[in-house]
């Protein structure tokens, strides 16, 4: 267990990542093997950005890891892309330890995304 005087959570009060940046094709991605650990944050807003696409949908979607029973729970969904935008959504507690996302094209194409987060203690 990790203990965090008030000061030291000051300091990481707000913290932003790149969870991914890629191109996707027709398969599936995801983290789930090797997790983001989030440790003292549990909130976060995740930010999509899809800036190219060709082809059919995508579903993304940002999943926290039960540590008890080793199993991935959902707790984002962004809007199925069908074209270029960006999207955000917010997590407002129960972040979790660990975090994954998994992105799912339903056929061929391309497309280029970045998902980050900005983390928060709360």
């Amino acid at each position: 267990m990790i203990l965090f005087n008030l000061i030291e959570l000051m300091k990481y009060r707000n913290v932003s990542s790149k969870l991914y940046e890629g191109d996707v094709n027709e398969a599936e991605v995801d983290n789930k093997d090797d997790p983001i650990e989030v440790g003292p944050f549990k909130e976060a807003t995740f930010f999509l950005d899809c800036s190219a696409f060709v082809g059919t949908n995508i579903n993304v979607k940002i999943y926290s890891k039960d540590p008890a029973a080793d199993k991935w729970h959902e707790i984002a969904a962004f809007t199925q892309l069908t074209a270029i935008g960006s999207e955000m959504k917010p997590v407002a507690a129960n972040l979790g330890d660990k975090i994954a996302y998994v992105i799912t094209p339903t056929g061929a194409g391309v497309k280029t995304l970045t998902i980050s987060a900005n983390l928060k203690i709360m």
